[in-house]
């Protein structure tokens, strides 16, 4: 099973940590493993100044709408599940004020829809998958350029 987690960063500090993103991964593998209280409460007031609440009633609302056409999607328990038979991937979504967590079995079809609405949503969510190292924007910044 895969899993994701997704923070929903700032716009100020999106722009400011494009091209940075190890630097932002690091700050939330760090309060993951991190068993210290005094650092940990550092590492959250670190990632509450950089993150946004993420409005839960609204985005479950948008995917609710967004993923309703899909033949096997539900929402049920607080979650979005959506199941693909053909290519044997099947996924659940959680979203609660501080993240969006995503469990993905099979093949990368179910979660890749996730990302799909979710980066139409806002370009500033922020992927981790903590297993395998890897992390991201949902919808890559463009840098401003600076006459």
């Amino acid at each position: 099973m895969r899993h994701y987690e997704m923070h929903l960063i700032k716009q100020e500090v999106a722009v400011q940590y494009g091209g940075k993103e190890l630097l932002l991964y690091q700050l939330f593998n760090e309060r993951k493993i991190s068993i210290q209280k005094e650092e940990q409460e550092l590492l959250d007031k670190q990632i509450d100044f950089i993150t946004e609440s993420i409005p839960v009633i609204d985005v479950n609302r948008y995917l609710v709408t967004e993923l309703g056409g899909f033949r096997h999607y539900e929402y049920r328990n607080g979650g979005h599940c959506l199941t693909v038979l053909q290519s044997k991937s099947d996924g659940s979504l959680f979203v609660n004020q501080a993240k969006i967590n995503i469990y993905s079995n099979g093949t990368y079809e179910a979660e890749t829809i996730f990302f799909e609405v979710l980066r139409k949503l806002t370009p500033t969510f922020f992927a981790i998958d903590y297993q395998s190292n890897r992390f991201g924007w949902l919808s890559p910044l463009k840098k401003q350029k600076l006459v």
